[in-house]
């Protein structure tokens, strides 16, 4: 349940458009929180949480108790969160995961990465989840939650105050163990939570790309654990993630940009530290009466009249929602307000930085799309090799025309992108999913098997040697990828089939036979120049064995189609090798591949026809 989408023109590229583009981004979160307020997740998780508190004694004498409830609806398992009351004196104290993992508890150690390797967290929060892991049995009921998502069954996670707190750590824990491209993804909603950690924490829950929009925050500005949150952000570090619902009596708004919601967070708690009306000696806020009234007026919301200057979509969407929260009147609102005008502007300011971070993900494929109009050249560079007669990998090796100079520069554009784009999917922590996505692991796949070839013909043509040892990382990760993406294919493929049909199907048979356009494997070449190598130093040799390792790899090349029809070619590598080989192996020396290449049964390799052949 993605909680917010704001759609951005992809035709943003050019910095002289941009401000232009971003004052037509109208902001969508008084819609979004008028679906929320009116959605049963919500208040069945509120009602989860008051039916937990009116069922629950705590125990006075113990500080750090925690009861965890289930309640079920149809489809829908709602787990909540209560802690022991908390005086809300010292709530801004964190703790390092590296602390963390020096006292044995370093269950949330998946969240690091290259990029965020350490963070720090709610002391308090994750006290009241570490000595309460063992007691309540939380690795059975993550498990029970882990089944249940198979079935397609919704799993809510709640709980107010510092038991939201821990409802959201429990969550990042489930979310551990969830493969979400194949269940239905948790939702966790807290009420009047403390903030949970640093920019470090954040950074690491937003690595994952859909982790976030399974966190829904509601917070009232008439909470009283909104006056600590200044405090946090200032002295602490605090920073928020997930999608905020900021409301008040008088309306809400949905916001999922952290320093925007800070913002918010520390312009709006002097309100309720200066209110003397509030329940300031009362940890836990009533949220019903709250959630009832916006649910009524979700359809009968006031409409703002808005002066001339204010009637661009960005400033008019800002302003009507800070309105909403903050209960600004229609005739108040006309007036100059400066505290209210200023608060605008940052959020502004704020929602326009959001947008400009969202349109580098749609940057992405547009670059990933202009990387393909490289791939579309070196296509042609590959089909005009073979109508000269000569494959691309040794016409790129002997370098004899202006289209190879060509070639190469665009053999460095591509391997520049890709070493990037590599290096920052590796830098991600791998809990979910593939590396990176479909379109990218699939261009990236094909990028990899082009391009590769190029790279091994200049590293032996510059007289390198056993190029597999030294070999760039960034193929070597994206042939990983590859035949983990594969593997998992086929796994499914095989939960899918009757097992009596796949026991008796061959293990190896192909729905066609077909030459394919490139080698499946991007490093053939290179055991070509080995094996050539091999050759230039065993020429003299009377007593030099048969390379039959070679010989069998490159059979089963042909046998499953999976090299390219230009490596028979007259003038290429792999057929020079064969002429040097033959005469070093002698007349006499037979074997299957020897048997293939002497009857010339490849010649029709291209047309489907299987080398081993008798015809």
């Amino acid at each position: 349940m993605a909680l917010i989408d704001i759609s951005i023109k992809k035709d943003i590229d050019h910095s002289d458009r941009q401000n232009l583009k971003m004052n037509n981004i109208s902001s969508a979160g008084l819609e979004l929180a008028n679906v929320l307020v009116t959605s049963p997740p919500l208040h069945q998780s509120w009602a989860a949480v008051q039916k937990q508190k009116l069922n629950t004694a705590p125990d006075p004498n113990t500080q750090t108790a925690l009861y965890v409830t289930e309640t079920k609806h149809s489809n829908t398992t709602i787990i909540s969160f209560l802690t022991s009351p908390v005086m809300l004196q010292d709530p801004q104290a964190m703790i390092s995961s590296l602390t963390l993992r020096d006292k044995n508890f370093p269950l949330f150690e998946f969240l690091c990465s290259k990029n965020a390797p350490i963070f720090s967290v709610n002391e308090l929060a994750i006290e009241f989840f570490a000595l309460n892991h063992n007691d309540l049995n939380l690795d059975l009921l993550r498990t029970k939650l882990v089944e249940r998502s198979k079935s397609n069954s919704l799993v809510l996670v709640t709980g107010q105050s510092f038991g939201g707190a821990v409802a959201t750590l429990f969550t990042l824990w489930l979310l551990e163990s969830l493969d979400l491209s194949k269940v239905k993804r948790p939702l966790c909603i807290a009420f009047g939570s403390p903030l949970i950690g640093d920019k470090q924490f954040g950074q690491c829950v937003l690595q994952f790309p859909l982790w976030s929009s399974c966190f829904l925050n509601v917070a009232s500005i008439d909470d009283p654990v909104l006056q600590f949150f200044q405090t946090a952000s200032q002295a602490s570090g605090y920073k928020p993630f997930g999608t905020f619902l900021l409301c008040s009596s008088s309306g809400g708004s949905c916001f999922e940009d952290p320093d925007a919601i800070l913002q918010l967070l520390v312009e709006t708690s002097s309100r309720c530290a200066q209110n003397p009306g509030l329940n300031s000696g009362i940890q836990l806020f009533d949220y019903g009466k709250i959630l009832n009234d916006l649910k009524t007026k979700a359809l009968s919301r006031d409409v703002f009249e808005l002066v001339e200057e204010d009637r661009v979509p960005l400033k008019a969407g800002i302003k009507t929602q800070l309105a909403a929260i903050l209960g600004v009147l229609s005739s108040q609102q006309q007036q100059p307000n400066i505290e209210f005008e200023s608060l605008m502007k940052k959020m502004v300011t704020h929602e326009r930085k959001l947008a400009m971070q969202k349109t580098k993900v749609y940057s992405s494929y547009l670059k990933l799309n202009e990387m393909e109009k490289y791939m579309a050249y070196m296509e042609w560079y590959k089909m005009s090799s073979e109508d000269m007669g000569i494959g691309y990998y040794d016409r790129y090796r002997n370098k004899r025309y202006a289209s190879d100079i060509m070639a190469e520069e665009y053999k460095r554009t591509l391997s520049r992108y890709w070493h990037d784009t590599v290096t920052e999917a590796a830098n991600k922590p791998r809990q979910e999913g593939a590396a990176m996505p479909p379109p990218f692991l699939f261009a990236g796949t094909n990028y990899r098997k082009m391009i590769e070839p190029l790279c091994i013909a200049e590293y032996y043509k510059e007289g390198g040697k056993d190029y597999i040892e030294e070999r760039p990382g960034h193929f070597v990760l994206l042939e990983q990828w590859y035949n983990e993406e594969e593997e998992n294919k086929k796994k499914e493929r095989e939960e899918k089939e009757n097992p009596q049909l796949r026991s008796a199907s061959k293990p190896n048979s192909k729905a066609k036979n077909e030459a394919p356009n490139l080698n499946d494997d991007s490093c053939f070449w290179a055991h070509v120049e080995e094996a050539l190598i091999w050759c230039n130093e065993q020429a003299s040799n009377p007593d030099a064995k048969p390379m039959t390792e070679y010989e069998l790899y490159v059979l089963n090349m042909l046998e499953n189609f999976a090299v390219t029809v230009d490596i028979f070619l007259k003038n290429s590598s792999f057929m020079h090798w064969w002429n040097k080989y033959k005469v070093i192996v002698g007349s006499n020396y037979s074997s299957a591949f020897t048997e293939v290449m002497k009857r010339k049964t490849y010649r029709k390799y291209a047309d489907g026809v299987s080398v081993r052949t008798d015809q």
